[in-house]
């Protein structure tokens, strides 16, 4: 009867520690987000020479880079992170990127203006990353989740593409988040930016 129990026992912790056990990853990136699963990642110098080609990224000091690929029904989506061993260098350089992109001034997280990053300017910043210039770009827009407050998430569209970037930061480190999709439901996207909030 006690050997009974015992298996039973057993057999319970091991149930409960397959249930709660942590998702596998894959360098900072988990196996599965939402209903994509990993297809791809780099880290070192494939991800930083992957990095040195978007835009956005390009300007922001690295002291590590990760990129992967997700994949499912929906199409793709690409993220790149581009890691600062600073926070504040991180926070500088972000801040920076916004700029560049078409965000500065004290409303620039609640609307974009033509001023500031014209589409004249988003097409020469474009051909530098190889995008046709007859594609359509938007400016950058704040994208607000009632789930969550921070990070600060800003959206810009490029031809069939859609771009989501943001900041995480500690103590430590700061991370640049940069998320491509080709699938252009932007309530999908959004949920599956959540995700990557969340677990990356």
């Amino acid at each position: 009867m006690k050997k009974i129990h015992a298996v039973i026992i057993i057999a319970a912790v091991l149930v409960i520690a397959f249930i709660y056990q942590p998702e596998a990853r894959k360098s900072i990136f988990t196996e599965r987000l939402g209903d994509m699963s990993l297809t791809r990642y780099e880290t070192g110098e494939v991800a930083a020479q992957e990095i040195s080609t978007i835009y956005g990224l390009k300007d922001i000091p690295l002291a590590k880079g990760y990129s992967a690929v997700y994949s499912g029904r929906n199409g793709t989506m690409s993220i790149r992170v581009v890691e600062a061993d600073n926070h504040n260098i991180a926070n500088d350089a972000f801040n920076a990127m916004k700029s560049a992109l078409g965000l500065s001034g004290p409303h620039a997280e609640h609307q974009y203006t033509g001023d500031v990053g014209s589409s004249s300017e988003i097409r020469e910043r474009a051909k530098d990353a190889t995008v046709k210039q007859e594609e359509e770009f938007t400016g950058p827009e704040k994208v607000d989740f009632l789930e969550i407050t921070k990070p600060d998430v800003f959206m810009m569209k490029e031809g069939n593409r859609y771009n989501y970037y943001y900041l995480k930061m500690d103590l430590k480190m700061g991370r640049v988040y940069w998320i491509t999709f080709d699938y252009p439901d932007t309530g999908y996207q959004k949920a599956m930016v959540l995700q990557t909030i969340m677990k990356i």
